[in-house]
């Protein structure tokens, strides 16, 4: 009943807080995904070594998503016939299995863009890898020289404002 439920919040809350458990994440033994399937693998890398000594879950290759890949992309889009969207086609970086679906084909020809050679995942990686790292540096404002902070390194060379500097900018 909303009564009983309403007694039992406080309670709930009073052992999580003397757990520490109150306010946290739930605990990743509980996640129905290994550590290198969740966007953790993303923003903190681990080996499987390090993720297996902290009691995270792992997932080995599948051996079934490896398949070698037997049917020869054409370079040119217009050269791409629709029976690709029937071929099992393995990525150029890791080997993973990967397929095309309709949708993305005729995306590619509208676009005139060639058939990707690597799979999703390794697509998300490389597309990862051109973000700023997650870390901040003191920086100053190349207009003004305020003190501020910002995810460039200090010794790049990249012109960065701060907040009133960039809003205030006009072409």
């Amino acid at each position: 009943t909303k009564e009983e439920y309403n007694q039992l919040v406080p309670k709930i809350i009073k052992h999580m807080e003397t757990t520490g458990e109150w306010g946290e994440f739930f605990h990743i033994s509980i996640s129905p995904f290994a550590y290198n399937e969740t966007t953790a693998q993303d923003y903190f890398p681990l080996t499987q070594n390090q993720a297996q000594s902290k009691n995270y879950k792992w997932k080995d290759k599948d051996p079934k998503e490896y398949r070698p890949q037997d049917y020869n992309i054409p370079d040119n889009i217009d050269d791409i016939p629709e029976t690709i969207i029937d071929e099992v086609l393995a990525c150029s970086q890791c080997g993973k299995n990967f397929k095309i679906i309709a949708q993305e084909l005729k995306f590619y020809k509208k676009l005139d863009l060639p058939i990707p050679q690597k799979c999703p995942d390794c697509r998300h990686l490389s597309r990862m890898g051109l973000r700023n790292p997650r870390r901040l540096w003191k920086k100053e404002c190349n207009k003004c020289q305020e003190e501020m902070y910002a995810t460039y390194p200090t010794n790049s060379d990249d012109i960065v404002y701060c907040e009133k500097c960039y809003t205030s900018f006009t072409l």
